[in-house]
């Protein structure tokens, strides 16, 4: 006889757990499923959490060792074949527990913090699990199919929060195939001493560092960006790039990383470090098109699954947006459970909370910036390099024949001719506008 719950958590990452450590308090059973051997595990994230709604329910996150520096410095930066032009901001002056920034973190150890707690809670977690597919009758998900002995579970609701490729969100018949512009998000952690790390990136104590570099010479002149993190004792590497990109390039991941560790802005930042692991996860950078239905009879979709993340090229979020999601549809769940009715009508109200939240405003408003990327491809395959060109040629400091130096306007003026010959004084300027239109509007 199949098992049987109130709901069905399948996944286990910041969205699945909240929103079961959420039921579970509210007195429902509920069954979280994990394929690895243990929640994050198999997750890969690029390495930085906004942690305001998590600081809601447990304000003494910053001292349980989930995460590993609070983040004081942001930059972003373009890079040419050897050189970098980058805008850095700096901010020493947050206080503990700096709920209003960011932290670096890694999966392995943050989802495992977040899973026990909804264990604590009553929430029953199913480790080394692979669930196949809802189960789905007279049109209604009444429960899923696992690999395991009894196989199937029961259950009023089932949550897919199964990531961007998500199987119980395509055989409920919420979503379909996954275009090319979902991103390939590759990554490497490797180990450096801490006073190294704090010594090389001018961090004290818990302060860490967030990179971020945006086409040019960190994947080929692509669209996409790498990164670097700084974490305790490592640091996060890798990138993102649409697989349509990836496509182009012709080139194997592994390979792309390669190259971007061995860049010689990058490789001065991670020299005597060690390889501790590697990694590779889809993200779901979705058109409002693309994204899945986030009810239907019997089941919400949340978090990755669900087409929720900011992947344009100024915010990286996703796992902030992922545990909002999850609180929403606990209780949006728990009332249906009041009520005794688990239809999509009665699930209905998550989705329009989703909808007037600020994941899916930040979702929906940085859409244009996204698009606008795709089809200005310019801004990854030629403005980082003649950016740094022109850079490079306004502050250098030039002989004349006499030995004497060239005045500054004559180097000016070399810049403007660049500007002309190279760029284009009017498209420079259009493409720029359109950059201003799809950030405002």
């Amino acid at each position: 006889m199949a098992e049987r719950c109130d709901v069905a958590i399948v996944g286990a990452g910041p969205g699945a757990s909240i929103a079961a450590y959420l039921l579970a308090k509210g007195g429902l059973e509920v069954i979280m499923f994990e394929r690895g051997d243990y929640p994050g595990s198999k997750a890969m994230f690029g390495g930085v959490l906004y942690t305001t709604v998590l600081s809601k329910f447990f304000p003494d996150f910053p001292g349980a060792g989930c995460v590993e520096r609070h983040v004081i410095e942001k930059r972003f930066s373009m890079l040419s074949e050897s050189n970098e032009l980058a805008l850095s901001f700096k901010f020493l002056d947050f206080e503990p527990p700096y709920y209003n920034h960011s932290f670096t973190a890694l999966r392995a150890v943050f989802d495992r913090y977040l899973a026990r707690k909804a264990e604590e809670a009553g929430a029953v977690l199913i480790t080394q699990t692979v669930v196949d597919e809802a189960i789905v009758s007279d049109g209604r998900v009444v429960g899923v199919r696992a690999r395991r002995e009894g196989g199937e579970v029961l259950a009023n609701v089932v949550i897919a929060a199964d990531g961007a490729n998500s199987l119980i969100a395509q055989s409920a018949g919420l979503r379909g195939e996954l275009p090319l512009s979902v991103i390939l998000g590759v990554k490497e952690v490797v180990s450096l001493p801490r006073e190294v790390i704090e010594d090389r990136f001018s961090l004290e104590g818990d302060e860490g560092a967030a990179y971020e570099y945006l086409g040019g010479g960190a994947v080929r002149g692509a669209m996409g960006a790498g990164f670097l993190y700084t974490n305790r004792d490592t640091i996060s590497v890798g990138y993102g790039i649409p697989l349509g990109a990836l496509k182009a390039l012709g080139v194997q991941p592994d390979e792309l990383l390669n190259e971007f560790k061995m860049h010689p802005v990058v490789r001065r930042l991670l020299r005597g470090t060690t390889p501790e692991e590697y990694s590779a996860h889809l993200i779901p950078e979705m058109t409002p098109h693309d994204l899945p239905r986030f009810v239907g009879d019997g089941i919400v979709v949340i978090g990755g699954a669900a087409g929720l993340v900011n992947a344009n090229p100024l915010f990286h979020e996703g796992t902030n947006m992922a545990m909002a999601s999850g609180v929403m549809a606990a209780e949006t769940i728990l009332q249906a459970h009041k009520a005794g009715n688990f239809s999509a009508k009665a699930l209905e109200p998550y989705a329009s909370r989703l909808r007037e939240s600020f994941a899916w405003q930040d979702y929906d408003r940085y859409q244009g910036l996204t698009r606008m990327a795709e089809t200005h491809p310019q801004f990854f395959s030629k403005y980082p390099y003649e950016f740094t060109r022109l850079a490079r040629k306004l502050f250098s400091v030039a002989p004349t024949d006499d030995g004497m130096q060239v005045p500054k306007r004559t180097l000016e003026l070399a810049v403007a001719d660049h500007v002309l010959a190279e760029l284009g004084l009017m498209s420079l300027g259009l493409d720029l506008l359109d950059v201003a239109k799809a950030a405002m509007f």
